[in-house]
């Protein structure tokens, strides 16, 4: 068994992944901002040029959605320490406390600005479901569309403990091997669709390629950082095989099925050219991205429900008016700057408290542990005396 050393606690950020963070997010608010102000009215609709055509022809939400998932790749599976007492409970407590405040507080939000003020109907049972973030295991409808992207980081974070539980977290080999079993299996899927010239109509096999994307991030950081890993052939093999077939086989392969366009596989392809650039060619370090970087996760779960009460209220004016006439990069602008002002009263006011709370919560919880393991001890010697 090739181990990854057990990895120390990191007092410092890594500033270059906040960078990344950033980017990812902005990505995303540049595909809804098209989708919210584009349609304001035909004389926004002819402005835009390359900043609408990209759009067109790119789905950049989707290629910041996979620097998310590389990211918690990069990321999740080492801040987990199995060599400090209780280490499933005090990562489950301290992701709890990092996940759900910020989206208890968007999930009403968004429930109001997609559905309630449009007179469109929004259920309190779904709404309730919304907020254990297990809507789509219920069938039920997201009060905002991103949400999908957080039950997969569930999911992720359930396998992560599973494979700490069976001493396998740490053991790169395992881990490659978990990646490509669960990248094989859309593959597959993709495979025998391409064959018919027909599209993947169900997001189930994207589960099985999403998680593999995590698992591959995962494996970039064992093999780049020195500080967490070390070499193993096998394992190095895998990881050469998974970044080929999502960088050049699939994209090329739905090239040369379906054309230039529809082609999800692309924006993986993006996604890991962007995580790579800014991982090792490209570390970008600056006050900025740090702050994008740190609100980041209020950026991506308050921006469509900034931008759908911006366009209600822009819908609510004269068709031709100013209000509704302007150049789509004001509109970008001015959403941008509402966006940003929201996420950081969302990061002082909800997420950080909401962190430490959580690494309070999850210190008591590891004492708790060790006072009743002592315990124990005490019993046993007594016993034995």
């Amino acid at each position: 068994m090739t181990e990854i050393p057990l990895p120390a606690p990191r007092a410092e950020r890594l500033r270059y992944v906040d960078a990344l963070r950033a980017i990812a997010a902005l990505l995303v608010v540049w595909l809804h901002t098209i989708a919210a102000f584009g349609r304001v009215s035909p004389e926004t609709q002819a402005t835009g040029g390359w900043f609408r055509a990209v759009v067109a022809n790119v789905d950049v939400g989707h290629v910041g959605v996979v620097v998310f998932f590389l990211i918690s790749g990069f990321v999740i599976p080492f801040s987990i320490l199995p060599d400090r007492a209780a280490p499933v409970g005090a990562f489950a407590i301290k992701r709890f406390f990092r996940i759900y405040p910020a989206y208890w507080v968007s999930v009403p939000l968004a429930a109001l600005v997609v559905f309630w003020i449009w007179g469109t109907a929004f259920s309190t049972r779904e709404l309730l479901i919304n907020l254990t973030l297990l809507q789509d295991v219920f069938g039920v409808r997201a009060a905002e569309g991103v949400y999908w992207t957080l039950l997969v980081e569930l999911v992720f974070y359930a396998l992560c403990i599973v494979l700490l539980v069976t001493r396998s977290l740490f053991d790169v080999r395992r881990v490659a091997l978990v990646a490509a079993v669960l990248g094989l299996v859309y593959v597959a899927v993709q495979a025998s669709h391409w064959v018919r010239h027909l599209y993947i109509t169900s997001s189930v096999p994207y589960w099985f390629l999403n998680l593999s994307v995590m698992f591959t991030g995962a494996l970039l950081r064992s093999r780049w950082d020195d500080t967490v890993g070390r070499r193993d052939r096998i394992a190095d093999l895998l990881l050469g095989g998974l970044i080929v077939t999502y960088v050049l086989v699939l994209p090329i392969g739905a090239w040369l099925v379906f054309g230039p366009q529809h082609n999800m596989p692309l924006t993986y392809a993006i996604g890991f050219a962007i995580f790579m650039l800014g991982t090792r060619a490209v570390r970008i370090e600056t006050r900025v991205s740090d702050w994008l970087g740190r609100i980041s996760y209020s950026i991506y779960l308050f921006h469509v429900i900034v931008f759908t009460a911006i366009e209600w209220w822009l819908l609510k004016q004269p068709a031709g008016s100013t209000w509704r006439t302007q150049h789509l990069g004001v509109y970008a602008a001015v959403g941008l700057a509402a966006v940003l002002v929201i996420a950081s009263l969302s990061y002082r006011l909800v997420e950080r408290p909401g962190i430490r709370l959580g690494h309070r919560l999850a210190t008591t919880w590891q004492e708790r542990v060790l006072r009743h393991r002592g315990a124990g001890q005490d019993t046993a010697a007594a016993s034995t005396s």
